[in-house]
């Protein structure tokens, strides 16, 4: 069978090869194919076989980089396809993106974790028409006046594919937008507040503080020439 929907995912249609299996019979319809476990079975081998091949291409960084300019939108869809959280995660782990420090290098996810501000809990990103367009964003100055990496996300299926992800490697996906990080500000100027006030009794002068060192003034006035 030259064309078969049932045995490789859609996102995996730039992906040519053979697949044999004993478990199937020779002799089959089309339509009883496609009702057949044993295909659905061999359709998640597939996939799963396939990110382990493009994962270990991309410990090449120059032919991944080729790979992904040509299938990248293949690779978002099949972390939307992914049936599992498995499948799903190694998707994510494929994705390649530039970012507000990256310069003309695309990084990944994985990568992006691994540069994060120490106290950084959230994944930052922007979407826009184009790399430049995203840059003088009023939104991705702000971040990076804080010192924060942004990714910078530019195809129309790239927020679609955020909002499935949510989160990645227990890190929250978030929206660089200007009204979240005001609001942020605005939270940690009230913390700032809050911890004044709470520590201000400590700071203050007090009577006790003031009568000793009156106490230690009279002592060194008191004591023989």
């Amino acid at each position: 069978m030259n064309d078969c929907d049932e045995l490789m995912p859609e996102w995996l249609h730039f992906v040519e090869g053979a697949v044999g299996s004993e478990d199937l019979p020779p002799n089959i319809s089309r339509e009883t194919l496609q009702q057949n476990k044993i295909l659905r079975v061999i359709k998640q081998n597939i996939a799963k076989m396939c990110l382990d091949m493009f994962a270990d291409i991309a410990e090449q960084k120059d032919d991944y980089q080729k790979l992904y300019e040509q299938f990248g939108k293949y690779l978002e869809l099949g972390n939307q396809e992914a049936e599992d959280l498995t499948n799903r995660t190694k998707a994510a782990e494929l994705m390649r993106y530039h970012t507000s420090k990256s310069g003309g290098q695309m990084i990944g996810f994985k990568e992006y974790v691994d540069r994060m501000k120490a106290g950084q809990t959230d994944i930052y990103y922007i979407t826009a028409e184009s790399i430049a367009a995203a840059s003088s964003s009023p939104s991705l100055e702000a971040l990076r006046t804080k010192g924060l990496e942004v990714l910078c996300m530019t195809d129309p299926i790239d927020e679609y594919f955020v909002q499935q992800l949510k989160e990645f490697d227990g890190k929250k996906l978030k929206p660089a937008t200007t009204e979240d990080l005001d609001r942020e500000d605005e939270d940690e100027n009230q913390e700032l507040e809050e911890l004044k006030t709470e520590f201000e009794p400590l700071a203050a002068p007090s009577d006790l503080a003031d009568a000793f060192v009156q106490e230690c003034e009279n002592a060194i006035l008191d004591l023989p020439m």
